[in-house]
């Protein structure tokens, strides 16, 4: 008999891919409050009240709070790097941000007394959030978290899915392939260039389940009882023929049909070398069928090559103008090749003018931000992979510094990173820890603190092989050939990238969108480099030194900017130059570039050549 129907578990999906995670379902748990009432529905009966209630249920803990906030406090006073630059008074435009004294926000949320622990988290994310530093963020993980599953069907959890898989599932020779089998599996989605996760096949059958149901007891997050829940299994059909009885039933459902006319006989054996995929069809609208040919997105312009981070288009009604679109700095070594690959297809097809599109792209590594505009003026001095920059200092960075010069124990605070500016050539690297064993005073609106020399991280240079295959393009080392668009949102390395393009080579750059007659921004987030508060733990932890900061209470997501970088030249740290932050033009959105690159990347093209 074919299988008519398949079940899955409604929740057991997520609970089983890690055996540490469940989306519990109805019915309640046997312990009834706003979280455990939260914890028992499905993710489609949540509301927002529901969540509400259990955010506010939790209980405010002053010895949790008051770690939390000392460890902030110390690492925006010893760590953060621009707690006194944010102090600025209100910025030029672009920028429309009022002073900031973080110090002042997190020491006030120290005086207030708090009766819910998710208005005290709340207003840590909001003073943090305030500063408008994309690199710096406080996210406490304790809202909503997933619970633990202890047992299923009363039994421990792993040792049940093993022995499923050890007694029923065929998938390998191989017990513990079996249970990643089991667990969860991964395709490669062609369309989109992504791994998606499927379910797994414990929550996945084509025969009937030895029960209607499968029993899991949880441990959630602030409950200190665990949560009994009776999972039932869906029921999705696999088939529209109709039946009405069960004669119907096996005779449309299950029986071969009549032929009528015998099939061909096979000339030959094929033979499958892969398993045969279950089909699950879900009750739920078919897709709608693809409308766009990959790589044929825009009709008037012709896809050449793409790479992991960089595309290259011919425009169709301007053939003397090539498009490279790089959506992401977040690239190994080898998308240096595609580029100039890239661009060869543009000089053989006689492109004389070259429109580098950087909109979305929110950074990566500061090394390929320095070849993207270096690659198109090959007759200039290399550039470094940083701008000047320098570190905030204080005595526990110094203490951080002090285990060893070129050493992991050190992380972001080994000397052995940095090039001495003072060396004559400031290329070569610190050969000692003078650049943290002697900082300099520098006072910010009206706070003095120590900090390091200027400096740049240590990066090789890039073969001159690179520039030398590109010297010869009919656009390298005119400005007047080649233009960026941006819409703002380019950040970090993006926005050191622009920058090189637009203050260091004088190429003109268009931003696009915001608000009709307002300014806008090239890019944000340009002046930092950011790490993590788990980072600098270890890094105290690696060193046997103890930490100024206790780790926190909650499983959390503390990000912060340590390296300041300024423009060249500059005495601002860049990340507050607004200046340094304005296009050379501004186009708005309309009805057409708003949905196509294609028409922006023309009306830029109109704008520049003619």
């Amino acid at each position: 008999m074919s299988p008519f129907f398949k079940a899955i578990l409604s929740a057991s999906t997520a609970a089983l891919i890690a055996l540490t995670q469940a989306a519990p379902a109805h019915p309640p748990p046997r312990h009834v409050d706003a979280c455990g009432i939260l914890g028992g529905l499905n993710a489609t009966d949540i509301t927002y009240q529901h969540v509400v209630d259990c955010y506010n249920a939790i209980p405010f803990d002053s010895k949790q709070a008051g770690t939390t906030l000392s460890t902030m406090l110390t690492l925006f006073k010893d760590f953060y790097v621009f707690t006194d630059s944010a102090l600025s008074p209100t910025a030029t435009r672009p920028f429309s941000d009022d002073p900031v004294d973080i110090i002042g926000k997190l020491e006030t949320i120290g005086r207030t007394k708090y009766t819910s622990d998710y208005k005290f988290h709340t207003d840590i994310l909001n003073a943090v959030s305030s500063l408008r530093d994309a690199h710096t963020a406080y996210f406490s993980k304790g809202m909503y978290d997933d619970c633990t599953v202890n047992t299923i069907n009363g039994q421990d959890a792993l040792t049940y899915v093993k022995n499923y898989a050890r007694d029923v599932t065929g998938h390998s020779h191989d017990p513990n392939a079996r249970l990643n089998y089991l667990l969860a599996t991964q395709s490669f989605d062609e369309e989109r260039r992504i791994f998606v996760d499927n379910e797994g096949d414990f929550s996945l059958r084509v025969t009937v389940p030895e029960a209607p149901y499968v029993d899991y007891q949880l441990q959630c997050p602030h409950l200190t009882e665990p949560v009994d829940l009776r999972e039932e299994w869906i029921v999705l059909p696999q088939t529209h023929i109709a039946f009405e009885d069960v004669d119907s039933f096996v005779t449309n459902i299950c029986l071969q049909p009549a032929e009528t006319t015998p099939p061909a006989a096979e000339n030959s054996v094929k033979l499958l070398y892969k398993p045969v995929p279950q089909i699950i069809k879900r009750a739920e609208p078919e897709p709608e069928p693809e409308t766009v040919t990959p790589g044929h997105q825009y009709p008037g312009a012709e896809q050449l090559l793409a790479g992991n981070a960089t595309v290259f288009y011919h425009l169709k009604d301007r053939p003397d103008t090539g498009v490279v679109v790089c959506h992401t700095f977040l690239v190994e070594d080898e998308e240096r090749d595609v580029v100039i690959q890239g661009l060869k297809v543009l000089n053989d097809r006689k492109v004389t003018n070259i429109i580098v599109d950087l909109q979305s792209n929110t950074g990566g590594y500061a090394g390929f931000a320095a070849f993207l505009a270096d690659i198109f003026f090959p007759s200039s001095r290399p550039l470094t992979a940083d701008l000047p920059s320098d570190i905030r200092v204080s005595k526990a960075v110094q203490q951080i510094s002090a285990q060893g010069y070129n050493s992991s124990h050190s992380g972001f605070f080994d000397a052995y990173m940095y090039v001495d500016m003072k060396n004559g050539t400031g290329t070569g690297r610190y050969q000692n820890n003078d650049l943290f064993e002697h900082p300099i005073t520098i006072t910010r609106n009206g706070r003095t603190n120590l900090w390091t020399e200027k400096t740049n991280i240590y990066a090789e240079t890039v073969p001159t092989s690179y520039s030398a295959a590109v010297s010869s393009f009919s656009w390298s080392d005119k400005v007047n050939n080649i233009r960026i668009v941006t819409d703002g949102l380019c950040g970090s390395a993006c926005a050191m990238s622009a920058y090189f393009f637009t203050r260091r080579h004088n190429v003109a750059s268009y931003s696009i969108g915001g608000t009709h007659g307002e300014d806008l921004s090239m890019f944000s987030f340009a002046g930092a480099s950011v790490a993590k508060l788990s980072d600098v733990q270890s890094w105290f932890k690696d060193s046997n030194v103890v930490s100024p900061m206790a780790d926190l209470p909650y499983r959390s997501l503390v990000a912060f900017s340590w390296l300041e970088m300024y423009g060249e030249g500059r005495t601002m740290p860049l990340e507050y130059d607004a200046e340094l932050y304005r296009p050379t033009y501004r186009l708005d959105y309309t009805p057409a570039n708003a949905r196509s690159r294609e028409a922006l990347w023309n009306e830029v093209a109109a704008a520049s050549w003619k």
